[in-house]
């Protein structure tokens, strides 16, 4: 279970949440990176998009790296992409409703497979990119898109494919009556993710503001059932990242690194997606070089 939890009011409840706010403000969330302009997609279910970057470098063997990202405002990442110079595709994912509406759909296993697939074929019909096939992918998610990551990461499979994962304020479990920490089940998946990016087979990416959810466990408490199961005590820091963006602590190890931010508003939480580009940069992603 990892670390102890003292003046909590322990609640067991269906993860089906994600922020009291999150639904309305990731309608309402305007990026703060510059507008980035390209093409963009519909793919065979109304909630996927796929967008090809202005500018878009080819390469000659044909592989393109891909930015799967689940909740919020495609032109938000979008922007954000621009911004950290990513040269890859990118898929956006958007479900109406709280982390529920993400994990129903891809608690079918084959769904995930089937996206890749649709996005694929995509790119096959548009010129210049003949036979795509992915090279990279990085899975990304703001607020309940933790909902389809953590079902994504149950299949071995998938979490082999995965390069990166990038939880931008973006993971959520309920509380166990027990002992008060996270829902083992819950977390089990990420810790798994998480131990292989210590090893540096992977990128694990985890971000936190310090929004308080009474009832479950927010994302500063998921990172410290994180950081306890890798063996981890953060360092406290004092240091702007983009835009509003203030960390207050952050641990490393291999590929996995934990950004603490401070905030215990919708606004705060909102920042992680307007500055998404603050962490888009450090994923293995091919960049563009110009």
């Amino acid at each position: 279970m990892g670390r102890m939890v003292t003046e909590k009011v322990i609640v067991k409840r269906p993860v089906a949440f994600a922020c009291w706010f999150v639904v309305l403000l990731a309608k309402v969330a305007s990026a703060q990176a510059p507008p980035a302009t390209g093409e963009a997609f519909e793919l065979s279910q109304p909630q996927w998009k796929l967008f090809v970057p202005s500018g878009y470098e080819h390469r000659q063997d044909g592989a393109v790296d891909l930015l799967m990202h689940f909740h919020g405002d495609p032109q938000a990442v979008w922007n954000n992409a621009a911004q950290a110079r990513l040269n890859a595709i990118i898929v956006t994912a958007n479900y109406n409703g709280l982390s529920s509406a993400y994990s129903k759909p891809f608690s079918d296993t084959e769904l995930f497979r089937s996206l890749l697939d649709d996005a694929r074929a995509k790119l096959r019909t548009l010129p210049d990119f003949g036979e795509a096939a992915f090279d990279r992918i990085a899975v990304t998610s703001f607020s309940a898109g933790y909902g389809a990551v953590r079902e994504i990461l149950k299949q071995p499979h998938y979490r082999e494919a995965i390069d990166a994962i990038l939880a931008a304020d973006s993971l959520y479990a309920s509380t166990d009556a027990a002992d008060g920490t996270p829902v083992d089940e819950q977390m089990a998946d990420y810790k798994t993710y998480a131990d292989m990016a210590t090893r540096g087979e992977k990128t694990f990416l985890f971000t936190h503001s310090d929004v308080a959810t009474p009832t479950y466990e927010s994302t500063r408490e998921t990172g410290d059932e994180l950081l306890a199961h890798l063996g981890l005590t953060p360092t406290a820091i004092d240091q702007p990242g983009l835009g509003t963006l203030r960390f207050t602590r952050t641990a490393e190890r291999g590929g996995f690194v934990l950004w603490g931010a401070a905030g215990e508003t919708g606004d705060d939480h909102m920042a992680h997606l307007r500055y998404l580009a603050e962490w888009l940069d450090d994923l293995p992603l091919a960049k563009r070089v110009e």
